[in-house]
């Protein structure tokens, strides 16, 4: 009985009696025989009987050990070499057994090949690692895709440190296999690891001339395109050099390398053209994800330079053809900028519904863990428009457990603590944020412009200038550069223009002001409305009537969407402004502006707008 459960316990937590018939010898044979059914059938009775196994529900003839430490003792008692023995005997006859079914069993060979590979060697231990990792990403197990790879480089003494083309066809899967599991499972600072072994595998086919599978390698979204990973344009051109102009492997790499022109490049204009000429190539081969993915990426490069209603026009249109088989690049990121170019235009009403599918989207298996994360921002985001913290907060620490310093996530609640008053635990978010922009990585460059801009709105409200320098030399990096999308060309300067307003600069204010007046009538992020900004800007600069008529547009902007947190920030600085311009009937307009401010913050409980209003309705009498 001992050993035939020895050998189980050696088999895995559950095992089968055709598993075991094999492997567990019969003691009262004269030569090495395998123990009868029968026999092998009393044994497990009597297991079952003393509990220390039992039957699966619905599963004739398979069982699990009743606690893993059962199995743990029996295997312990083994020898390491009794061990190793035993696995290769599991290994081999496992195979022989699953037959030509053996690649549906990859993983469970994988495993007992490997522990069995100062016997058998590592040939079968890479093929079934191989098999195993398709067969996890393909049921979405990322975590465990990763591991089959990563066992089977290692059984090929492939080093990740290299970068040349990888050495033969296995190698190269092995490699590609790795890059999709780590974009899937990796954090936005690591998905330049990803894009190494995708680039080596992708040489390899490349150089092979297996076209189809270097088509493969470098059309898989391994990263949305504002992750500004160096060397994927290039090896993307590269791989439009290897197809046809109109075929439809060019559709596909043109899809692609749209997105990356659009966004990572900075090129609007070739992103267009590149575009363009994969739906084209979409629609006359009837390739309906293909366009849908498509018009996703145009609708990433028009929000990203800030043409916020052909990205919403993009991205309802990918919505409405979709299929349901579209990548979880497509799914996510359409609804994504929908809801995002939505929020930025005032529409919150319109936003909410792609929100809610985004709630729902994000908590799938099959998306991965980047875009996952990612996908909570616009739901936390437009709770913090409406005021709604609680749902705020119960969003972001749904993101926040997914991938800890998301710069997109961090940003919002950082404001979000400091806006209730909250501020220790503001400072605990804000020091996640500037380690998340402390490290090396494709997503450090929009951290910065938003950091920047995070930074400068806590000095006001707290009135506390700390960290002002860090922010300045943020935003002027993210400025400094030669590619730099609008988006993130904006973020940095309204974090630059609110630096300005705090110190009163009012020839920097005019340079500011310029570049943001294009831009009146939309939301920065949750920061501030465009309007609110310009009118702090004009005061700064003397233009106390140009302010007002910002400050206006601010209020009626803030009130048709809906947007109560900015429209109480917005009475409260126009308050301020009529209080300095001291005109007529100015006193009782800031009266009035003040207490529309407090009555909003004292709802929604923003602790230091309150103490500010009422600090200014004491100066003014009130």
């Amino acid at each position: 009985c001992n050993e035939a459960l020895t050998v189980a316990s050696i088999v895995g937590r559950e095992f089968t009696m055709a598993q075991l018939r094999p492997l567990v010898e019969d003691p009262s044979a004269s030569s090495e025989q395998a123990m009868s059914e029968d026999r092998l059938f009393e044994i497990l009775e009597e297991a079952l009987a003393a509990r220390v196994i039992e039957e699966l529900p619905q599963s004739a003839g398979r069982y699990q050990f009743t606690h893993a430490l059962i199995q743990e003792t029996l295997s312990g008692e083994l020898s390491t070499t009794r061990k190793v023995r035993l696995h290769a005997r599991i290994a081999q006859a496992l195979e022989e057994l699953y037959g030509d079914d053996a690649d549906a069993h990859a993983a469970e060979l994988a495993h007992h090949f490997a522990e069995a590979q100062t016997v058998l060697g590592t040939e079968k231990l890479a093929r079934y690692s191989l098999l195993a990792g398709e067969r996890a990403l393909g049921s979405h197990a990322y975590e465990d895709a990763l591991a089959h790879f990563e066992r089977g480089l290692v059984a090929r003494g492939i080093t990740l440190s290299k970068t040349e083309a990888a050495s033969d066809e296995q190698a190269a899967a092995l490699l590609f296999g790795l890059a999709r599991a780590q974009s899937a499972t990796v954090e936005g600072h690591q998905l330049g690891e990803a894009f190494a072994p995708l680039s080596r595998a992708f040489d390899y086919y490349a150089e092979a001339g297996n076209i189809a599978l270097a088509v493969a390698a470098a059309e898989f979204p391994i990263a949305p395109p504002a992750y500004r990973i160096p060397g994927v344009a290039q090896l993307m051109a590269r791989a439009l050099s290897l197809v046809p102009a109109d075929s439809h492997e060019a559709g596909r790499l043109l899809s692609r390398y749209g997105g990356i022109l659009g966004v990572a490049e900075c090129d609007y204009e070739g992103a267009q053209k590149a575009l363009g000429e994969a739906i084209a190539i979409a629609r006359r081969n009837g390739d309906v994800p293909l366009e849908v993915q498509t018009l996703t990426y145009a609708a990433a490069v028009s929000g990203q330079h800030l043409h916020w209603q052909e990205s919403v026009d993009h991205g309802l249109r990918a919505i409405e053809l979709a299929t349901g088989d579209e990548n979880p690049f497509s799914q996510v990121q359409s609804r994504w900028w929908t809801a995002v170019s939505l929020l930025s235009m005032g529409d919150l009403d319109a936003a909410r519904p792609h929100a809610l599918v985004l709630r729902d989207l994000v908590e799938r298996r099959s998306i991965p863990r980047l875009i996952a994360s990612n996908g909570f921002a616009p739901i936390s985001s437009l709770s913090c428009l409406e005021g709604d913290w609680k749902a705020a907060r119960e969003t972001s620490d749904r993101g926040l457990e997914v991938s800890p310093l998301n710069n997109l996530l961090l940003v919002p609640r950082v404001l979000l603590e400091h806006e209730t008053g909250e501020s220790a635990q503001g400072e605990v978010y804000l020091e996640r944020l500037l380690k998340a922009i402390g490290r090396a990585g494709p997503d450090q460059f929009f951290g910065s412009g938003v950091m920047s801009m995070a930074i400068a709105v806590i000095s006001r409200i707290t009135g506390v200038p700390d960290r002002l320098e860090i922010a300045e030399a943020a935003a002027e990096e993210v400025l400094s550069e030669q590619s730099v999308t609008p988006l993130l060309a904006m973020s940095a300067k309204a974090g630059m223009a609110l630096l300005v307003v705090q110190k009163g600069d009012q020839t920097a204010a005019e340079e500011h002001y310029a570049y943001l007046l294009g831009y009146s009538g939309t939301m920065i992020w949750t920061v501030s409305s465009a309007d609110r900004l310009l009118g702090l800007l004009s005061q700064t600069m003397g233009n106390l009537g140009q302010a007002a008529v910002h400050f206006e547009d601010a209020l009626a902007f803030c009130r048709k969407a809906g947007y109560r947190p900015e429209l109480a920030w917005t009475c409260c600085d126009y308050a301020d402004m009529l209080r300095e311009q001291s005109g007529e009937g100015d006193r009782g307009k800031a009266i009035s502006l003040l207490d529309e401010s407090l009555a909003i913050s004292s709802e929604l409980g923003m602790r230091p707008l309150m103490e500010r209003v009422l600090s200014r309705r004491e100066i003014l009498g009130a």
